[in-house]
């Protein structure tokens, strides 16, 4: 029996002097308490901690001692998508999973699957889809009622560890076992569904509705994304007869439909949670095979992922939303090929972790009044952030240690609990090593990148570099709000982001923008220190080679590392470049006209936009200035690929600046109103002291002709 799981309440004693004393009961309650009572100042971090917990006793004694690690993300809502945290803490999951991995590797085969040792699977749930589901099969609200239904979901609805080794025997030339499984299994169906009405008293018109539903459910499969079609497909059929029926009154059809909606979504959120974790690299053992996926040799990769509609936490701490459990299985579970094994379906293995959201609990610490503000005579209102968590049980998986090192001598002096602190203590890979590399966009840590900056991020984690795409340093993130207007302005340039990196001594700086990670799955990389012989602008830099790069020069820097040497110091740009910065003229030509550094436009958001561009152009450009040419020239920026670009820079040094009846109008015509507003803007280049006169008399402009969406230059000099 799991004693944690079976009891509901904390342990409360009598202290010495007559006052109760209540002792701890996990790690997420106290911290949940103090996220919810810091509003906004707690509202963006990550914590780690290994500690004591206490249960109640079985026989009334002193209060069991257990040992627990927790691991936490607390995001605000507007810097961060929810299901790239939730899949951040299953990789986290992952990554301690592997410290139970034995010194020699042992794989257990069942074509087309391979499972490696630690072999765990990962139960999956929504608690709203089943309180949806619950709801559309107009079960009563009775906790005793729906706790029957939630165990016969769990037996019925979930897939179990068996059908790995039996999966394949179900299908092809097994159909007629198939069709006896079936009907074995609908037998099951109707003795549990008889159970349930004579011993809890769930009504006869419900247990037809709940015999239509897990009619859906007589072949279990290890997909997820396949039980959630199946799951779909069960509650579409429901409310279709619902909404059909002529029996059912407006009220009933209403609620039909409300349940329906709020099913259909918490089935998008699964779904969004599976694909989040896909794009971090974790797979299942169905798919390792997968072409843009590539394995990681520090991680345990869960052989299935079981969704699980009658999971609950007994504590409700994570509850209202995902809700995970790991679930262990011996190494010897699969021998046999399952078949004596096949009568034990539910309650094998070890709960070795568990996890999930747990808003709703800090929802339910905030006080009404003022909280997290210095100025108590104020009040201030913070919204809940995206809270997610996991709890690993230390008792469990340090008996699978013992387990193993009773076999293997080599890991008797291996520290389990330390080697789980450096597991937990993410992103950093080691306790000692500081974050190396920020990976933002072009307008900073903003919402619309955390998918791309989140897949970049973990990349870098499975090469063993400590990188962050969030903005949880406490430090960084009062640099961030000091630097902006607003707490919740988290759009920033990346020199902006770069300054503060070498404030902090982070090194590099990744810099995603989505063109080109899907056309040419690149990044760029800028370095923000100055002891270094790669010191200079950006450059691209494929994902697949980003790991070996920026080890090869993190290697470089650590080995050339002066702490004496002046040049360690955070690169400061002097005087002389910030003043060569605003020397530079840049104009934007858009559709409807250009704009150039004239303080004559209103202060909207597109003036604000194009600024934004400007500046970004100018400063890109500033490096290929120094090299090559005066400080003088101007850049011209434009909204056009770069090929339009050049045949548009070629038009211009051969054809003059007529270009509404040239040859690149005729090429290219759905650009005839840029094309008509650069030549407006060359003219007005021709008139200022840009221009000068050659040995023949005629007057020569030199600029840049810059490509905003391939992020691309063309130097043309034009004589008129």
């Amino acid at each position: 029996n799991d004693p944690v799981a079976s009891l509901n309440k904390p342990v409360e004693l009598l202290a010495r002097r007559g006052s109760v004393l209540r002792l701890r009961e996990d790690l997420c309650v106290n911290f949940a308490r103090a996220v919810s009572r810091g509003g906004a100042l707690t509202s963006n971090l990550k914590r780690y901690d290994i500690n004591k917990v206490f249960i109640e006793s079985d026989a009334g004694l002193h209060p069991k001692e257990m040992l627990e690690a927790s691991f936490d993300i607390i995001q605000d809502e507007n810097t961060a998508k929810s299901e790239f945290l939730e899949a951040e803490t299953i990789l986290v999951l992952c990554r301690v999973m592997s410290l139970l991995a034995p010194k020699e590797e042992r794989i257990y085969e069942f074509p087309p699957i391979a499972l490696k040792s630690p072999i765990w699977f990962l139960r999956l749930t929504h608690t709203r889809l089943s309180d949806a589901i619950l709801d559309l099969l107009f079960l009563p609200t009775s906790e005793a009622i729906r706790q029957s239904c939630l165990d016969i979901f769990t037996t019925l609805t979930s897939c179990p560890p068996t059908d790995l080794c039996n999966h394949r025997r179900q299908s092809g030339k097994h159909k007629r076992k198939a069709r006896e499984i079936k009907v074995q299994k609908m037998e099951f169906v109707d003795k549990c569904l008889e159970s349930a009405v004579i011993n809890d008293n769930v009504p006869e018109r419900c247990k037809k509705r709940l015999r239509l539903f897990l009619s859906f459910f007589l072949i279990s499969s290890p997909d997820a994304n396949k039980v959630l079609d199946v799951i779909y497909e069960a509650i579409k059929k429901i409310h279709h007869a619902d909404v059909n029926s002529s029996n059912h009154t407006d009220e009933v059809k209403r609620l039909s439909k409300n349940c329906f909606v709020e099913a259909i979504r918490c089935i998008n959120r699964l779904r969004q949670l599976l694909k989040a974790m896909e794009a971090l690299g974790i797979v299942t053992a169905t798919k390792k095979e997968h072409p843009h996926i590539g394995i990681n040799k520090n991680l345990s990769y869960p052989a299935y992922i079981s969704i699980d509609l009658g999971l609950r936490q007994k504590r409700k701490h994570f509850s209202g939303g995902m809700f995970f459990q790991a679930i262990l299985l011996r190494d010897d579970f699969f021998q046999g090929g399952g078949e004596t094994n096949a009568n034990r379906i539910h309650g094998v293995g070890t709960r070795i972790a568990e996890g999930g959201r747990y808003d709703d609990l800090v929802r339910h610490f905030r006080p009404p009044g003022n909280f997290g503000s210095v100025q108590v005579n104020e009040y201030t209102s913070a919204s809940i952030p995206f809270c997610s968590g996991a709890v690993f049980f230390l008792g469990k998986m340090i008996e699978r240690i013992y387990c193993d090192a009773a076999h293997d001598e080599n890991r008797q002096s291996h520290s389990f609990v330390e080697s789980l602190r450096h597991s937990i203590g993410h992103p950093l890979i080691d306790h000692s090593i500081p974050v190396k590399c920020i990976v933002t966009s072009e307008s900073g840590l903003d919402l619309a990148t955390c998918a791309e900056r989140a897949r970049i991020s973990s990349l870098l984690w499975s090469a063993g570099i400590s990188c962050e795409y969030l903005a949880q340093s406490g430090v960084m993130l009062s640099l961030l709000r000091h630097l902006t207007n607003s707490v919740h302005e988290w759009s920033s340039s990346v020199d902006r982001i770069c300054g503060i990196c070498a404030i902090l001594n982070i090194p590099f700086v990744v810099v995603v923008q989505p063109h080109l990670l899907k056309s040419k799955s690149a990044v760029k990389l800028r370095q923000t220190t100055t002891n270094t012989a790669y010191k200079g602008s950006e450059e691209l830099v494929p994902i697949l080679s980003l790991p070996s790069v920026l080890l090869e020069r993190l290697s470089t820097q650590s080995d050339g590392r002066d702490d004496t040497h002046p040049t360690d110091l955070p690169n400061q740009p002097s005087i002389n470049e910030s003043s060569n910065l605003q020397d530079i003229e840049c104009i934007y030509v858009g559709t409807d006209q250009y704009f150039d550094n004239s303080e004559h436009r209103v202060n909207n958001a597109q003036w604000k936009h194009i600024k934004k561009v400007m500046k970004s152009s100018t400063q890109k450009m500033a490096s290929h200035i120094n090299d090559f040419v005066d400080q003088s020239t101007p850049v011209v920026a434009i909204d056009l690929p770069f090929q339009v670009v050049r045949d548009l820079g070629s038009s211009l040094i051969f054809n003059g600046m007529s270009l509404g009846h040239s040859e690149i109008a005729t090429k290219y015509p759905q650009h005839k109103k840029l094309f008509r507003n650069l030549m407006y803007a060359l003219d007005a280049l021709a008139r200022k002291d840009h221009s000068q006169c050659n040995s023949e008399g005629k007057r020569h402009l030199t600029l840049f002709l810059y490509s905003i969406l391939c992020d691309k230059y063309d130097l043309i000099t034009l004589t008129f």
